[in-house]
């Protein structure tokens, strides 16, 4: 006769207190809302009760160890659960700009000139602890070129231990073999921004081989692969194109976006697209990475990037890496400490989005690209073929 069995959460699997009380299977990057009752019963689920003892619904039971959400063991296995209350709204998603040195000039880069400035391990080592604490469900890794920072090797071990989703954003050009096979990340997106004519245009002769290579590489090692690609004049023409060469890679997510005027574009006019361009070109994207709008504690729609922070190399904390200039506070205040500052835009204060019946789904887009703070990202109008306002 078979003995009792524990269950506890997979390893990959943690709750989050969100606005709404979540269990988050990080490997394949689902969030599933929890009611009161799940979350009481998944509490229990820490390896030290069986599943009678718990006592979870049937059905959601079920759901659960078929999806790999749940694990058994014939001995009790504890485990700690932390899980603390979160800010609201919550910070789901932290961009670790780890360093500003880059080993491309790429045309369009809204930092400028590469830099050498690092962000301190030290420093890292606190962010992702705090962003843990705050109920964090992804960490992007980026710079630059991530891979540039003097101190990769102690940055990717603390990684490691990281409880959240962990994306390293890369050129490609230094992601070998070795690097790969003890890479402490579930994904890696790579940017590929058209075909070989199309991609050097931004990023320079001879930089589209590697990155592709590099593409292929990540799939053969068992990782996560996404595609991140700007729309831009010399790729147009290569979007249906580079749609299959993405499928034939295998990648999980395709996100495409149209450049904001930063950085070094504002010197390569040239580069500039329509939003009726720019929303085309988009059209081909997949994927869920969304990190947009939701609604407020009285129910009023928010703009995008409710959920978003950036920390730049230099320590400044930002709503995102184009608000650099107007910072939310400095690294070593804290993370909680910073987001506090933050104040969701309202809907209904962008002309136009008040009555729109897509606005919650783009959040009036994104608002740095917007001509102004009370006005629509005209290029998401396009997209989702709203007529912007007019002025």
């Amino acid at each position: 006769m078979a003995g009792p069995q524990y269950v506890s959460l997979a390893g990959h699997v943690c709750l989050r207190l969100l606005e709404t009380p979540c269990l988050y299977d990080r490997n394949n990057d689902d969030l599933y809302e929890l009611n009161d009752e799940g979350l009481t019963a998944l509490k229990l689920c820490r390896g030290h009760l069986t599943l009678e003892q718990v006592g979870l619904e049937s059905e959601f039971q079920q759901f659960c160890l078929a999806e790999g959400l749940l694990v058994l063991h014939d001995q009790p296995r504890p485990r700690p659960l932390a899980l603390g209350p979160g800010p609201l709204p919550s910070l789901r998603y932290l961009e670790l700009q780890i360093t500003w040195r880059c080993n491309l000039a790429c045309r369009h880069c809204y930092l400028g000139p590469a830099r050498g400035v690092d962000m301190p391990v030290a420093r890292v080592a606190a962010l992702l602890r705090e962003f843990e604490a705050m109920n964090g469900l992804r960490v992007l890794i980026s710079g630059g070129e991530p891979l540039m920072h003097p101190a990769w090797p102690e940055i990717n071990a603390l990684l490691s231990a990281a409880g959240m989703r962990r994306v390293l954003l890369s050129n490609g050009l230094l992601l070998d073999e070795k690097r790969l096979a003890g890479l402490n990340c579930d994904e890696v997106q790579i940017s590929l921004d058209g075909l070989a004519p199309g991609h050097e245009m931004l990023r320079g002769p001879g930089s589209f081989a590697p990155a592709l290579e590099a593409a292929r590489r990540v799939r053969a090692a068992g990782l996560g692969l996404s595609i991140a690609t700007m729309a831009h004049a010399g790729n147009l023409a290569e979007m249906e194109g580079l749609a299959e060469l993405v499928q034939d890679l295998g990648a999980r997510e395709w996100g495409i976006d149209a450049p904001c005027l930063a950085g070094r574009l504002s010197q390569h006019p040239e580069l500039a697209v329509t939003p009726r361009e720019a929303a085309q070109a988009m059209a081909y994207a997949f994927g869920g990475s969304y990190h947009g709008s939701g609604t407020g504690p009285e129910g009023q729609a928010l703009a995008c990037g409710l959920h978003l922070a950036t920390v730049a190399a230099d320590g400044r904390v930002a709503q995102c890496g184009f608000y650099l200039d107007d910072p939310l506070g400095r690294a070593e205040e804290g993370l909680w400490t910073c987001w506090q500052r933050r104040r969701p835009l309202e809907l209904a204060r962008v002309q136009g989005c008040r009555d729109c019946q897509v606005a919650l789904d783009c959040g009036g887009g994104c608002r740095f690209r917007a001509p102004a703070p009370d006005r629509p990202d005209p290029v998401l109008c396009a997209l989702m073929e709203q007529p912007a306002p007019a002025d």
